[in-house]
């Protein structure tokens, strides 16, 4: 396991974020749009990032096994 320092960037009034260098996603085979799920142990204040489910391609608004608001 390597380990990289960050900073906290304000990313907003309410939240946080940590960018994670380019080289680490690449060796996860990590896209932009993959949801990642995140699990946080306060007590040894330490977060797991793992890689979920791919980001389906949204369908059209008439499809009828559309079960997602298109925005």
């Amino acid at each position: 396991m390597e380990a990289e320092k960050r900073k906290l960037i304000k990313f907003s009034n309410y939240s946080l974020c940590v960018t994670l260098p380019k080289w680490v996603i690449k060796n996860l085979n990590w896209k932009k749009g993959d949801l990642v799920d995140m699990e946080v142990d306060s007590e040894s204040g330490t977060i797991l990032i793992s890689c979920g489910k791919k980001k389906s391609k949204p369908q059209k608004a008439g499809d009828k096994n559309s079960d997602q608001l298109r925005w």
